[in-house]
């Protein structure tokens, strides 16, 4: 009897057959969704259903005495007690928090005043608490930065009150110390890692993970790159008075003076980290001014407020914010005065009070009319068009929105939701963990 030959092509195809299962769809502002899961919470919430440690992209929440991971299907994975210096009581980057984004997450101790905290790690995969070596030298002073720059180090910051810092990198899986740096002055530190509640691109979890550790120092702007675990930097020429901001941007470092006098004078200079010239690429002054801002210091402006919007640089200049470019320093765009701007998918759009969003760009097409105005300039953009606005009482509401600007659905959720992979929309509802999916 003969045999029949398969073609190579198709045994090729049945033995790769399970690499390529199909995939969930996505959820997203054009697909009703459905609940996914409601189990009991595996870690209580905050007094606005939120938790201070959210890793997005592992799956880990934290509060309180308890860290726990959970998985697609919401099943915990682990979860853990804390010792009670561990406890989750605040934002990244101060006592009593976790320092969220690169894993394994770093929580941040409790500490007598004036020492440096007790750090440690948890194992995404097991949960195990480690805990970091002390410092060779735990010096006086406030805690002003913790973050974790890459997988291999953590990286935390004591500075005396307007005098030297002392910065301490720990290897978080091994908890060993591995370089000290000491400044002879004051340092001003670009953004800390910050919270991971979502994906702009789709399949790619972790929208705001930790830029490189950037900052500026006894004249120099010092920079601990990405895969690296030393220290480089260089003597720049920093614009006259005090350093108040520092942002790092792919290709500039941006560094920000503390407004002077009463007419709030502020200047920027952007510097080349590859170029290693000390002279700024390009510099400018402005007079700060922050309509959205509480007035403080005779000058209307948060330093809480980004300057950076998506790929826009924003100057809050009183004559009007100014919207441009970090690489050339070129602004072709100046919103009326009163006017604050506020993102919106790519866009910077601008914003007074009482009169909603307008479109300041008349080269391009108008889409102030695509953002509704149910979406407050406070609404948090979560991915795929969708949005969360928080509400007066604890927890708020998921928006959708469709290309068009209109609503295609809405839920209510007791608290900030965060996406877990493509298709699973997670937040706290009183006593459960809820998940929303796109319905199949």
């Amino acid at each position: 009897m003969r045999r029949r030959l398969v073609p190579p092509l198709l045994v090729l195809l049945a033995a790769l057959g399970g690499c390529f299962a199909p995939q969930p769809p996505e959820l997203h502002a054009g697909v009703e969704p459905e609940r996914a899961f409601s189990v009991p919470l595996p870690v209580p919430t905050d007094d606005v259903g939120d938790w201070s440690l959210v890793d997005a992209r592992s799956g880990i929440v934290g509060q309180g005495r308890w860290i726990a991971r959970i998985d697609e299907d919401g099943r915990t994975l682990w979860r853990t007690h804390l010792p009670a210096e561990f406890a989750l009581t605040a934002s990244p980057g101060r006592p009593h928090a976790g320092a969220s984004g690169t894993s394994p997450a770093v929580l941040v101790g409790a500490a007598p005043p004036g020492m440096l905290p007790a750090l440690a790690s948890v194992d995404p995969n097991s949960g195990r608490l480690l805990r970091l070596a002390p410092s060779p030298a735990r010096p006086a002073g406030e805690l002003r930065m913790v973050t974790v720059p890459t997988a291999g180090q953590a990286v935390a910051a004591t500075c005396r009150p307007r005098g030297s810092c002392t910065l301490v990198a720990w290897e978080p899986r091994s908890g060993r110390v591995q370089w000290t740096r000491r400044t002879h002055g004051p340092a001003a530190f670009a953004g800390l890692c910050e919270q991971e509640r979502g994906w702009k691109v789709p399949g790619r979890p972790g929208r705001r993970g930790c830029r490189p550790l950037t900052f500026v120092a006894d004249g120099r702007v010092e920079v601990l790159g990405q895969g690296e675990e030393v220290l480089r930097g260089r003597r720049v020429n920093l614009p006259p008075g005090e350093v108040a901001q520092v942002y790092s941007t792919p290709y500039r470092t941006l560094v920000v003076t503390a407004p002077r006098g009463p007419a709030c004078r502020v200047r920027v200079a952007a510097y080349d980290m590859v170029e290693l010239a000390p002279a700024p690429v390009w510099q400018r002054d402005f007079t700060w001014e922050q309509p959205q801002a509480a007035v403080r210091d005779g000058c209307r402006r948060d330093p809480a407020i980004p300057l950076l919007m998506g790929f826009h640089l924003t100057l809050p200049d009183a004559e009007g914010a100014l919207i441009g470019s970090d690489y050339d320093g070129e602004f072709r765009l100046r919103l009326r005065p009163g006017e604050y701007p506020v993102a919106h998918e790519g866009r910077v759009l601008a914003y007074r009070a009482g009169r909603g969003f307008r479109d300041p760009n008349p080269a391009e097409p108008d889409d102030a009319a695509l953002r509704p105005a149910e979406l407050p300039p406070a609404a948090e953009p979560l991915g795929n068009r969708i949005w969360y606005v928080p509400g007066d009482a604890p927890g708020g509401t998921v928006i959708a929105v469709n290309v068009y600007g209109e609503i295609t659905w809405r839920r209510t959720v007791g608290g900030p939701p965060f996406f877990l992979g493509s298709n699973r929309l997670v937040y706290a509802d009183g006593s459960h963990l809820t998940a929303l999916r796109a319905k199949s």
